[in-house]
């Protein structure tokens, strides 16, 4: 398993140049029936933040007081929004990567391991333009930037590892089975309301909420800007998203090894 995570990390550092190449061509893919293109990929998220907050602090005023929270609500709810719409576009739309990229899969000798990559880098670029759009509107509202601002990289680490395990585990599962993809968008709205997006799941003591690698991540953004809580400090959180993301990553080898030399034949 070692020697697989090493070859997975050579050929996608072999192949980066190409990568970077292929997630701006998937950019503009995404955007270019649209006049003004990039404008649709910030509002979207922006609107999604402002929807929610208009809804809940209007409609649930209890929900504007988050205890510990040090910023206002608004910002409490957008650092936790902001991940997840990285992550939620990469839920469903990772999941197809292989389907998706099978010309390049056929045509060339492009590595099955960088395939995943391509829709993560792309997904990435809005989500660090979003991250930059966040501390900006922090700053405007009298967020003062604070030590626990430099924590930020690793949670965003964090999540990319995350994103890019689930691409290739579900892309792996897709190919084999296309009702995985039917699944995967059943579930995603319950991984919305189920990993406290819009709620203080602080205390939560279910196994869905302390195993939840989404949850973690939220909490994570939001212990950047809401809690001003070091990572180490929530050495159980950490630890299980240590634990899912291993036994996620078991299951992708076991795909992965049953299925990378002959992925032309399944696409």
């Amino acid at each position: 398993m070692i020697s697989w995570l090493i070859t997975i990390i050579r050929d996608n550092i072999k192949c980066l140049r190409s990568t970077l190449c292929l997630a701006r061509k998937d950019i503009k893919r995404a955007h270019m029936k649209s006049d003004l293109g990039w404008f649709w990929a910030i509002a979207k998220p922006l609107f999604y933040i402002m929807m929610f907050y208009f809804a809940i602090s209007t409609g649930f005023r209890n929900a504007r007081d988050i205890e510990g929270s040090v910023c206002p609500y608004f910002i409490w709810l957008a650092s936790g929004i902001v991940p997840w719409q990285y992550i939620s576009d990469l839920l469903v739309g990772g999941a197809n990567c292989f389907n998706r990229y099978k010309s390049i899969i056929k045509g060339t000798k492009y590595p099955v391991s960088a395939i995943p990559t391509i829709p993560v880098i792309s997904k990435l670029l809005i989500h660090c333009i979003m991250v930059v759009i966040l501390m900006l509107i922090a700053v405007l509202m009298g967020v003062k930037p604070s030590i626990y601002w430099l924590q930020l990289p690793i949670y965003m680490l964090l999540t990319i590892i995350f994103v890019y395990v689930w691409v290739m585990m579900t892309g792996l599962m897709n190919v084999m089975s296309a009702d995985i993809l039917e699944f995967i968008k059943t579930i995603r709205t319950a991984f919305f309301w189920l990993s406290g997006i819009l709620f203080n799941s602080r205390g939560k003591k279910s196994l869905f909420f302390t195993l939840n690698p989404i949850r973690f991540i939220a909490e994570g953004y939001r212990n950047v800007f809401a809690y001003h809580v070091w990572i180490w400090e929530q050495k159980r959180l950490l630890f299980n998203y240590c634990v899912v993301m291993l036994i996620m990553t078991f299951v992708t080898f076991l795909l992965y090894k049953r299925m990378a030399k002959r992925m032309p034949e399944f696409v």
